[in-house]
């Protein structure tokens, strides 16, 4: 086997010469064969050996009894050793996460912050075997795969190393028999609590029951899938950067989109997914394909998180607003000095002659567009939210538009739109928040009170 592990490393490259790898030692017969190993191999490769253990006192005494045995391990081969303690349970339900998704969430990130003491040249070797990434592979089946998942358990992942890659797990045990090589086992890997216990003791079996070279192939297989979908996401790198809009975020020229190949398409909308740091879904991908079919609507892929699609492009909304998130209607009368409108939002009105205002004007013409003529305003006016019809007549447009149609053309977010102010009398709106005030109250030459408007908000 000692020569098998030499192989892999070699023709996956590994390590390089002045590396430091940091094995990922629980204590089991697979981490105890890989570390036994690189710690004979540290010479011949010209790297240098350390270990890391994570308790997460999920197995109460026998957790602790695994972390007694790392050490004395470690110390009796002289090997330096990082650990860590975290209970697994209690943080997987602050953080609303599964158990077994935390514990993985949090051996990774130990293991890279544990790599990073090391510096930029330093692997983490863990100790996934020929038979975890069969196992792996029937898992991702019985779930539902791409050709990502085929790949299963690659050899080399970034700075992550896996030496026994192509070693069985029988070809461990008998290497720790030989070698005379001491390790625990973990209880909860005897029963079939878990999917892949009940993978690993019932299907597997019959599998190899079947072609005594399941295994092998099975590692043929995921090699096979690891190289082409490799190929296949340079490829689709390529074409979603030719058809994405750059002048906004995870968007892509629907034309341009529709004309590639129903795979292609299916890849650029699994990486948009996760460059937003979304899990690929075959259903929501398909869905996804439907809406930039159709051309329009919105597909939601989480909480606030939609694939859109119109005509020209298809985007995805990282803010999308729903109707139980929309400002609680607010009216207050129109009057000089502060008003509050609701939490966190106030609008202050000063009102001024037109010999003062002309000295305002003069130092700064931009307050135009929130100056009204108070005479101009018919019968009593207010501050309101916005209203289905609502229109205006601004001073420095053609026309009178639709609300709506000014916000769409300012790309203005939907929340926004429901926290704005409007003053309307009672011919209709007379300012908006962000426009300015309409033609038929702008202040002229005829002018004798003039209100000026300004909007303070908290930051949100």
């Amino acid at each position: 086997m000692r020569h098998k592990v030499l192989q892999t490393i070699q023709r996956y490259q590994m390590v390089q010469k002045g590396d430091h790898v940091v094995v990922a030692f629980s204590g089991g017969a697979d981490s105890s064969a890989l570390l036994t190993l690189l710690w004979q191999l540290r010479e011949e490769l010209f790297i240098t050996v350390s270990a890391c253990h994570l308790n997460h006192h999920l197995r109460g005494e026998e957790s602790n009894r695994d972390e007694a045995f790392v050490r004395q391990f470690c110390t009796e081969h002289h090997i330096e050793l990082s650990v860590r303690e975290i209970d697994a349970q209690r943080l997987a339900k602050e953080q609303g996460k599964s158990v077994e998704a935390l514990s993985r969430e949090e051996r990774y990130r130990f293991f890279e912050e544990t790599a990073q003491e090391f510096g930029t040249s330093t692997k983490i070797a863990t100790a996934h075997n020929l038979n975890d990434n069969a196992e792996t592979l029937l898992f991702y089946l019985a779930r539902g795969t791409g050709l990502n998942g085929l790949g299963a358990i690659p050899p080399v992942r970034g700075n992550i190393i896996r030496p026994l890659i192509e070693c069985s797990r029988e070809e461990i045990e008998n290497f720790c028999d030989e070698q005379n090589i001491l390790f625990v086992t973990d209880s909860t890997n005897l029963t079939d609590l878990y999917t892949r216990n009940r993978i690993r003791h019932r299907i597997m079996p019959e599998m190899q029951q079947l072609n005594p070279a399941f295994l092998k192939s099975i590692l043929h297989l995921s090699v096979t899938a690891q190289a082409e979908n490799q190929l296949l996401d340079q490829m689709c790198s390529k074409e979603y950067q030719r058809i994405a809009l750059h002048d906004r975020m995870y968007a892509v020229d629907r034309k341009e989109f529709l004309k590639l190949h129903p795979a292609m398409q299916r890849r650029i909308l699994l990486h948009m997914m996760t460059e937003l740091g979304q899990e690929p879904d075959f259903c929501k991908v398909r869905e996804m394909q439907q809406r930039a079919l159709q051309g329009s609507g919105k597909t939601e892929l989480c909480y606030g998180t939609a694939l859109c699609a119109d005509e020209k492009s298809i985007w995805i909304d990282t803010a999308v607003f729903y109707p139980n998130q929309r400002q609680p209607y607010f009216e207050q009368p129109f009057a000089e000095g502060e008003t509050v409108l609701f939490s966190g939002k106030s609008v202050w009105v000063n009102f001024y002659s037109a010999e003062e205002y002309k000295l305002f004007f003069k130092k700064d013409p931009s307050i135009l567009k929130n100056a009204i003529d108070c005479d101009k305003m018919k019968n009593i006016a207010v501050f309101r939210q916005r209203k289905d019809g609502d229109r205006i007549a601004v001073y420095n447009k053609q026309g009178s538009k639709p609300l709506k149609k000014m916000w769409n053309e300012a790309k203005t977010p939907q929340e926004k739109r429901w926290r704005s102010v409007v003053v309307s009398d009672s011919e209709g709106v007379v300012w908006v928040e962000g426009f300015g005030v309409s033609k038929r109250a702008m202040p002229d030459e005829n002018s004798k009170r003039i209100a000026l408007i300004e909007i303070k908000e908290d930051n949100r």
